[in-house]
């Protein structure tokens, strides 16, 4: 009887487990991606010239904002979160005009504008056609082109700067890898074997070769701190790292003057004249 019982409470146990695992290798996309269609603001409400840009990427369409800067400093070419769509970037923009910079904005397939479904081989792709557009449309060099991530945005441009090296790379509250993050998360199940979606930053962040800055807040209670020093400890190319205050979507805003001028630091490090 209590044989029987035992058994009865494990195989209950089995079926549970197996019940949790496969929610999550089936589910997992959309706990990833969460794409938001529409747009709530323009840069000109942010008091800003730009014009609208529409590119193709495997048939779809492609939707961003092109804010021009100083013609003599770099361009930002910027990847944005899981969970946001341009329109909500207003302090990141703000922010890169102050310097200067040039702008680049682009929602992935799927989010803001732009059609289809997004999913981690389509970002990539999404995120090749924004390079093509910003060099061989708006006529960019390479060399003055700034890489820069936010949270999943960041294996966005990892994956970019492997490929197409540039200027320099800046990654914000940025994981090591999906799976990473996932097993702190469920500690208890084999993540690494259940993932489909990887954005492994850490596997590729060893090959990028132009100067990186990680920027993370020591309060991001999405992407924990140690996650950016894991990535900075793994980089060989030239490296900063600013540690700043605030919340996973707040860190910039709340860093305020203190993440201007560390990215001014940066830049002008990479380029004497980002920072005049």
């Amino acid at each position: 009887m209590l044989r029987e019982l035992l058994v009865g409470v494990v195989l209950v146990g089995l079926v549970g487990y197996g019940g949790v695992a496969g929610h999550l290798y089936w589910a997992q996309s959309g706990m990833v991606f969460h794409p938001r269609q529409g747009l709530d603001a323009t840069p000109e409400q942010w008091g800003m010239r730009f014009g609208e840009v529409v590119f193709d990427s495997q048939g779809h369409r492609i939707h961003g904002w092109w804010i021009p800067g100083d013609p003599e400093k770099p361009v930002v070419l910027f990847f944005h979160g899981n969970a946001s769509v341009i329109s909500g970037l207003r302090g990141h923009a703000e922010l890169f005009r102050r310097l200067g910079l040039g702008i680049l904005l682009f929602d992935y397939r799927g989010y803001g504008e732009s059609t289809g479904e997004p999913g981690e081989l389509e970002v990539y792709a999404d995120s090749e056609a924004a390079y093509r557009y910003l060099t061989e449309v708006l006529g960019v060099s390479a060399q003055k082109i700034i890489y820069y991530g936010h949270s999943l945005g960041g294996g966005a441009a990892t994956w970019l700067a492997v490929r197409h090296p540039a200027r320099a790379l800046i990654l914000e509250g940025t994981f090591q890898s999906i799976p990473a993050v996932g097993q702190e998360l469920y500690p208890y199940l084999p993540i690494q074997w259940l993932s489909r979606i990887h954005f492994d930053n850490l596997a590729r962040i060893g090959l990028v070769r132009m100067p990186v800055l990680i920027i993370h807040s020591r309060d991001d209670e999405v992407i924990p701190v140690h996650h950016g020093r894991i990535l900075f400890d793994a980089l060989r190319a030239p490296k900063n790292f600013l540690e700043t205050t605030g919340g996973h979507n707040t860190s910039v805003s709340k860093g305020g003057r203190v993440v201007e001028q560390g990215i001014e630091r940066f830049l002008t490090s990479v380029d004497p004249l980002a920072g005049r």
